[in-house]
């Protein structure tokens, strides 16, 4: 039986693991950043590299988001060997098609490096159209991380998928470390590659030890797998309109000049760090819990589930957001300025990191959303949402990256989002007969003004210890860094406590249940 108290377990277990997952990937982009810069290369790498990553993580989404519900209306109909069936069909089907695309990326390369990356000439396009061919067959491990998520998750194991990604940082780091000086940037694909493949063979055990026996089966019109299907084409259309953005924005980024690629790049992992971490510790366990409450047609429950986990995200992402932009110069030069990375290469990357900062709570309320509607089997809405800010997105990056350069592509990005999040909003709130509105607009003006005041107080303590001590060095930047971020976070629960914010009591869970995990391993 799926309970509250099982949900906060699982999600202090994902959020422990995707936060040494993070950590390592941030050690993975600061190694990068130290050993090759914003540079042509690093450019040409984040290209090649974005090409694979974001269509198969687009794959992995959409057959997570299909299999999970089937895989839940077989197991709560007590038909766990044909769930175990529908898994082998996925992974060989999967693997056969992606390996099929992969062939045709690589004969192909020089073709795709002139598409998503025309302001590349010369000996960048030549490069990247090289690390296109090392890079993309990793399109298949990735894909079939939706699989393993999906069957590991549907039997209530959340640590080793959320575990997966530091596996990958790892090798990663390895690669740049050990085989970037003998091979510059193809020692780091290389290393990519590797990486990817590593984190799904990790994943594999662990299946096994959960009852997933392998067969080759490739019985594509069982109908669990049909079903799967249905549902999960409408979510790989939605899916694809990330890596597509995100394959825009590089493209007209490519025609800012060198660096611009990858100064983008720093600016949204590192927004990426706390969304990245708090979504994912609310909805991966969050998402199993919604499908069953659908499928025993528990309605009011995967209401207030549903409101409860946005209510939680938005305590802890809304000050996140405020923090990054009072901080943003702070932070990036503590994190990437050494070695190739410069002072000057801070002051855009910053820039791009203080607009992209606006959409972390939009982009958080999204996907819970759109889990919303996959745990009632429907995926045709938020297709059509997705597309709807698809077309936004697209006409905001080519009217703001005029004026505005790199941070109008962040800015087309975080008000796409907005208007995304709230279509699904009123569109869900009518499939579930209402949603609570009221409460959760008093909540955000509470929480939006204590992150306010947490802001201008972090800015001005930046400021203040930033003028008294040497910044040349890490000691210096740590404590500008972690005074401010110290004395805005006592600032903000003050003003939360005066505010009476409620839902800071379940945030505050979480986050003391994380230091005891952490703390507790520790010992």
């Amino acid at each position: 039986m799926i309970s509250g108290k099982s949900i906060a377990r699982s999600a202090l277990v994902v959020m422990g693991a995707t936060l040494f997952s993070r950590l390592f990937g941030f050690l993975r982009e600061m190694v990068i950043a130290g050993k090759f810069g914003l540079t042509g290369d690093t450019d040409a790498y984040l290209v090649a590299f974005t090409v694979p990553s974001t269509v198969a993580l687009a794959v992995a989404g959409a057959v997570s988001a299909g299999f999970i519900p089937v895989l839940n209306s077989y197991f709560v109909s007590g038909e766990r060997e044909d769930a175990n069936r529908i898994a082998n069909i996925l992974i060989n089907v999967i693997s056969a098609a992606m390996l099929v695309l992969s062939v045709l990326a690589m004969l192909n390369s020089r073709v795709l490096v002139s598409i998503l990356a025309p302001g590349f000439e010369g000996d960048t396009a030549v490069l990247a159209a090289d690390l296109i061919r090392i890079m993309f067959p990793a399109v298949i491990f990735v894909s079939l991380m939706g699989v393993a998520s999906g069957f590991l998750n549907s039997h209530q194991h959340f640590l080793f998928p959320a575990l997966g990604p530091s596996i990958t940082s790892i090798v990663i780091i390895g690669a740049a470390l050990v085989l970037g000086p003998v091979m510059g940037i193809k020692g780091l694909a290389v290393g990519t590659m590797a990486g990817f493949a590593c984190q799904f063979l990790f994943q594999v055990p662990v299946m096994y030890r959960k009852g997933f026996r392998y067969r080759p089966d490739f019985a594509v019109m069982h109908p669990g797998v049909v079903r799967v299907f249905k549902l999960m084409v409408p979510v790989l259309a939605a899916s694809m309109a990330p890596p597509i953005m995100m394959l825009f924005e590089r493209g007209l980024a490519s025609k800012l000049g060198e660096g611009s690629i990858s100064a983008l790049n720093y600016a949204y992992r590192l927004m990426q760090l706390p969304l990245g971490l708090f979504l994912m510790a609310v909805s991966v366990p969050l998402f199993p819990a919604l499908s069953s409450f659908a499928a025993r047609k528990e309605f009011s429950r995967l209401k207030e589930t549903l409101i409860k986990g946005i209510s939680v995200l938005a305590v802890i992402l809304i000050p996140a957001s405020a923090g990054l932009i009072a901080l943003n110069v702070p932070i990036v030069r503590l994190l990437f300025e050494r070695g190739a990375f410069r002072a000057e290469d801070t002051v855009p990357t910053a820039y791009a990191l203080a607009v992209y900062a606006v959409a972390l709570l939009p982009l958080a309320v999204r996907d819970i959303f759109k889990r919303g509607f996959y745990a009632l089997q429907d995926t045709m809405t938020p297709v059509a949402v997705t597309a709807g800010a698809l077309v936004i997105n697209i006409g905001l990056d080519l009217a703001l990256v005029r004026i505005m350069g790199i941070g109008g592509l962040a800015l087309g990005a975080a008000l796409s989002a907005l208007a995304e999040a709230a279509a699904l909003y009123m569109l869900l709130k009518g499939r579930l007969g209402g949603l609570p509105g009221k409460h959760f607009v008093v909540l955000l003006l509470k929480i939006t003004a204590a992150s306010a005041v947490m802001g201008v107080l972090a800015y001005s303590a930046g400021g203040i210890i930033g003028a008294r001590i040497d910044l040349t060095g890490s000691t210096g930047r740590l404590i500008q860094v972690g005074i401010s971020v110290a004395a805005g976070f006592l600032v903000y629960v003050a003003a939360v406590l005066l505010l009476r914010v409620q839902e800071v009591r379940e945030a505050a869970g979480m986050l003391k249940g994380l230091i005891k995990k952490v703390t507790g391993r520790s010992a």
